[in-house]
């Protein structure tokens, strides 16, 4: 079962460079979105898009930094938009809906993300905080007892 999934991960991984070359790009705005596969830009109606997408997910799965997640998750809901709007110019409307939905999942795991950024540093500072209070309380009483020996 292994070997089936490295098999597909693979051929899933040279299709688009192998049939990129050949497929017209729909836009030059299009190109222009970071974090794109190289040579193969997929719309929705692509028989490939799910590579594209699989490709999306590998990249935000391995994306440790919250901020950075962040702005991939808005990086690639900007590019749902950008589909979900050629769709509509060509009167694929069911296509468009499907894919605003996912436009709208990214923009809502890139707020999640954004949220757990900010309370991973403010649990940070609090940390930061009590420590320097800490040592602060320390010093106090090391004065004191300095005092009380005098």
């Amino acid at each position: 079962m292994k070997k089936i999934i490295i098999i597909v991960i693979i051929f899933g991984l040279f299709i688009p460079v192998y049939f990129g070359a050949s497929l017209p790009r729909r836009s030059a705005a299009q190109a222009g979105f970071p974090d794109d596969l190289p040579i193969f830009s997929a719309m929705p109606d692509n028989v490939f898009y799910f590579l594209k997408i699989w490709y999306e997910k590998i990249v935000i799965f391995f994306t440790f930094d919250l901020v950075k997640r962040a702005e991939r998750y808005t990086t690639f809901a900007e590019k749902r938009a950008y589909e979900a709007e050629e769709m509509v110019k060509e009167g694929k409307v069911d296509l468009a809906a499907k894919v605003e939905e996912t436009y709208k999942s990214y923009l809502n795991k890139a707020k999640e993300a954004l949220e757990k950024a900010i309370q991973k540093a403010i649990d940070k500072k609090k940390e930061a905080l009590k420590q320097e209070l800490d040592k602060k309380v320390e010093d106090v009483m090391n004065k004191l007892k300095e005092s009380i020996n005098l």
